[in-house]
């Protein structure tokens, strides 16, 4: 009989250490750790999963990436790791690789009997802003139940975004803009400052007192801003024709 995917990785590849994510019980991790332990000296960690489904990829990417990046927490050094395909569910294999083609760079390799332990490449990246829908929408749910909003928003349907930072940068901006605050946008140049302003403006309840006004501060001499902002009498300086 064969040894198992994992024990053949072992045997045919030189690696520090063994990091095993498992969702069945105590009692058989510990009792595979221990027969695993028999054929290799390398230190072995088993992170328990408490998946609700195997097929779960939400939950299966989650807890992958948080395993990984703990993992790699304050490592000095560029670390080579190697993700393997060959155990698990076809769900945590389509994680590991988009782990590997997105947040992780990491070897993808899988085992069999047949054709023992081989590399796996791939023809394509994956850019982490297409990652699937389904395993961002825990972390958008999460958004928007925090900061109490509904789904549409038609004020901020200019703003075209798909990065989670951005959804959470809209959410802030969908929050502030019904209150009556001094609101402070800062950013580089072309980020779309004035066009989270026009959003906000037009999202607030206070935006019928007038309509926005977009100036350009840099444009305007330094000592002309304040009455360019605030007005001035005629006369105040040169220039100054009308009130």
């Amino acid at each position: 009989p064969g040894s198992g995917p994992i024990a053949q990785v072992v045997a045919k590849r030189k690696v520090d250490r063994l990091i095993l994510l498992s969702d069945h019980p105590k009692k058989n991790n510990d009792h595979f750790a221990g027969w695993l332990k028999k054929s290799t000296k390398i230190p072995i960690t088993i992170h328990p999963a408490r998946l609700t489904s195997p097929t779960d990829f939400s939950e299966i990417y989650e807890f992958a990436s948080n395993v990984v990046q703990e993992s790699t927490k304050g490592k000095v050094q560029e670390i080579e790791r190697v993700f393997h395909l060959s155990p698990g569910t076809p769900a945590m294999a389509a994680v590991w690789i988009i782990l590997a083609k997105t947040r992780f760079s990491a070897e993808l390799v899988e085992s069999s009997r047949e054709a023992g332990v081989k590399t796996i490449s791939f023809p394509f990246d994956i850019a982490a802003d297409y990652i699937p829908d389904l395993l961002r929408k825990p972390d958008e749910e999460l958004v928007q139940l925090s900061e109490g909003l509904s789904e549409e928003a038609p004020e901020f349907e200019d703003i075209i975004h798909r990065s989670t930072k951005m959804k959470r940068l809209v959410a802030l901006a969908r929050k502030a803009a019904p209150r009556n605050i001094p609101i402070l946008i800062q950013g580089e140049s072309g980020t779309g400052k004035e066009m989270f302003a026009r959003a906000i403006h037009k999202a607030s309840p206070c935006n019928k007192s007038g309509e926005f006004v977009a100036v350009n501060c840099g444009a305007i001499p330094k000592d002309l801003v304040e009455a360019e902002l605030f007005g001035y009498e005629k006369g105040a300086f040169t220039g100054a024709t009308q009130a």
